[in-house]
């Protein structure tokens, strides 16, 4: 039985809370060994997900929570892949179809029959070819446009979909490090937030502050963890994202090269 795995991308998310560097420096980062990419097959794990929505839905309260369908290289799903989508338990007495729409959209709500059952996603594509991540946007903003506090949002659930099957010690491990249980909380985090395309261009504005965010392949590194961006600050994607003056680490212009 073939079983998705629907995945986040922690190497990149935990790319983390060390002292800021200055624009134009190159953000450091930790990735700890064994645990990236880890597989969110149940529907238990989801709901841990769906949990820490409804925990933190101060961050974004007119926000939904999808998921949206990835190539393992982090291209995004659409039409052309065919993707079909089901729950099922192990011993075959609980089946539910997932559907996906054509931009490799779903929905996730809460579903007592799928917990109780410790049901699995089944994709029909070989493992490892796909990926699903958390999705939180605020209706009415551009299709290129992110909210940051749906991002802080959707980290949150990342977060709790992660931790439901990571190992105690893992957490544990990791917690220390950050100096933190709140992983997304932690000042200096950068989120990342998988885009349209490969090496997209990324902008953050609020008003007239602005600043050029780094992209990593698919994703783009968002300062999720800096309390001096406000909930309201705008993530701008693709050509469209205006310039934004070379600035140091609290945002102000720089004065020298």
């Amino acid at each position: 039985m073939r079983i998705v795995r629907i995945t986040v991308v922690l190497g990149a998310l935990l790319a983390c809370a060390l002292p800021a560097a200055h624009a134009g420096e190159p953000v450091p980062s930790v990735h700890v060994a064994g645990i990236a990419d880890p597989e969110m097959r149940s529907y238990r794990s989801v709901a841990a997900g769906l949990d820490a929505f409804d925990a933190h839905r101060e961050l974004a309260p007119h926000a939904t929570l999808r998921f949206r369908m990835r190539h393992a290289d982090g291209a995004p799903a659409n039409a052309d892949d065919g993707l079909q989508l089901r729950l099922a338990s192990d011993d075959g007495r609980f089946q539910e179809s997932v559907p996906v729409d054509a931009a490799g959209l779903l929905t996730l709500a809460r579903d007592q029959a799928a917990y109780d059952a410790d049901a699995t996603f089944i994709l029909n594509r070989k493992n490892g070819k796909y990926t699903g991540h958390p999705e939180v946007r605020t209706a009415g903003l551009p299709d290129d446009v992110r909210r940051l506090g749906d991002l802080r949002l959707e980290c949150r659930v990342t977060i709790a979909i992660v931790k439901h099957d990571m190992p105690f010690l893992a957490k544990a491990a990791l917690s220390t490090l950050m100096m933190t249980s709140d992983w997304c909380g932690k000042k200096d985090f950068n989120f990342g937030v998988p885009a349209a395309r490969r090496d997209a261009r990324a902008v953050l504005r609020d008003g007239a502050r602005s600043r050029t965010l780094d992209t990593r392949g698919w994703n783009v590194m968002v300062p999720i963890g800096d309390p001096a961006w406000p909930d309201d600050a705008l993530v701008q994607f693709g050509d469209g994202a205006p310039d934004a003056a070379t600035r140091t680490a609290d945002g102000t212009p720089r004065t020298a090269p």
